[in-house]
């Protein structure tokens, strides 16, 4: 290799480490109350840097003779090839988690088996250099097969994608993940590498995009409630344009029953933990299929992404029937319940402020009902 493409290697990895260890130190990989998703965050952080580091070995290694340097270069190799596979189940699991709440057995399933193919060709690139091979003068070389392993490794940064759209849409424009800043430079160092032998791209390109992504989801911590994690109110005056473009929605709103109680017998502290057990609960029960909002206080809004009137009673069912499975199986001081107001609008008769109206009418019929089955004083109506 040339000196001046050893020296821009380095000048890349090094770069890609710097931006990461900024991400690092700065702290902007830890998301608020999202703790599955700061795991992925962290794994791709190790990832890079690893892969950074072996990727600058790999180059420098290169073509120098002797035994060690050959096993040496396998190593490398192998551990680039490998965090290459690594990244798109992280970048799923990732898109999936921050959507969705959880990863799919479907995705799972996918991600096993993409993954097994790669690590079934790895292993036989020992015996039989499909992959790549470093020859008798310890030159790494292309082998046959290299381009399929990049093909599924593009399958599973797609799959992302494609998860990202679906939401997307499902929602109807209202969840978002920063899915461009990831993927551009990623998609341009990649093109980079592949098309220009003999130069180091791709890491530095996964580092850019990682750190774009992350401020990214800096910005949306603004929308983000510091107690539950979930969405607040500012998210939701933030996606009432983009509600408009469904012609009907499926809304929630739901207000936890006997929650000044539970402050006034228990203390403030048992009141908080309430409220995340009720929106942990509510993100359960909901899962992919809407978005829940903590409007204010003890009320929380869902968003539904269907507009079937029947699915959206169900979901006020399965809310009820999951907060009874909680107060059985959890030894709380409290009991978890919630009145609950639901229904489906037409967004052509109705703003979102007249529907918020409507289901809190809604909501507030629900706990009258409550109140009266219940013997309880009724709360005053704030």
């Amino acid at each position: 290799m040339q000196e001046v493409y050893l020296r821009e290697v380095y000048v890349a990895d090094m770069l890609g480490i710097f931006l990461i260890l900024g991400a690092i130190f700065s702290g902007a990989w830890k998301l608020q109350k999202k703790n599955g998703e700061d795991k992925v965050l962290l794994g791709i952080i190790i990832l890079v840097i690893v892969a950074c580091i072996a990727d600058a070995i790999t180059f420098s290694i290169d073509g120098h003779t002797g035994r060690f340097v050959k096993v040496l270069a396998y190593v490398s190799n192998n551990i680039l090839f490998l965090s290459n596979m690594a990244i798109g189940p992280l970048w799923v699991m990732l898109i999936s988690l921050h959507l969705n709440g959880v990863v799919s057995k479907f995705q799972r399933n996918f991600m096993l088996i993409v993954c097994s193919v790669i690590t079934v060709l790895m292993v036989v690139n020992f015996f039989n250099p499909i992959i790549f091979d470093i020859n008798e003068r310890n030159v790494y070389t292309r082998g046959p097969l290299f381009m399929v392993k990049n093909l599924l490794e593009v399958i599973l940064m797609a799959d992302g994608v494609v998860i990202y759209l679906i939401s997307r849409y499902r929602s109807g424009g209202v969840k978002f993940f920063p899915v461009l800043q990831f993927v551009t430079p990623i998609f341009i160092c990649v093109c980079l590498q592949i098309f220009y032998y003999g130069i180091s791209t791709i890491w530095v390109g996964i580092a850019v995009g990682y750190t774009s992504l992350m401020l990214s989801l800096q910005n949306e911590n603004i929308f983000i409630d510091k107690l539950t994690g979930l969405y607040n109110r500012y998210y939701l005056d933030k996606i009432s344009g983009e509600l408009k473009r469904k012609r009907k929605i499926a809304m929630m709103m739901l207000d936890m029953n006997d929650f000044k109680s539970i402050n006034d017998t228990f203390g403030h502290s048992q009141g908080d933990d309430a409220l995340v057990s009720l929106s942990n609960v509510l993100q359960m029960s909901v899962g992919p299929d809407g978005t829940v909002v903590r409007y204010a206080g003890d009320e929380f809004v869902i968003v539904l992404d269907n507009d079937n009137e029947k699915k959206a009673e169900s979901y006020k069912n399965l809310i009820k029937k999951n907060l009874e499975d909680f107060n059985k199986n959890h030894k709380k001081k409290y009991k978890l319940s919630a009145s609950i107001g639901v229904g489906v609008f037409d967004l052509d008769k109705n703003s979102v402020d007249v529907i918020l109206k409507k289901i809190d009418k809604l909501m507030y019929e629900d706990k009258r009902a409550y109140y009266e089955a219940t013997g309880h004083d009724r709360r005053s109506r704030r």
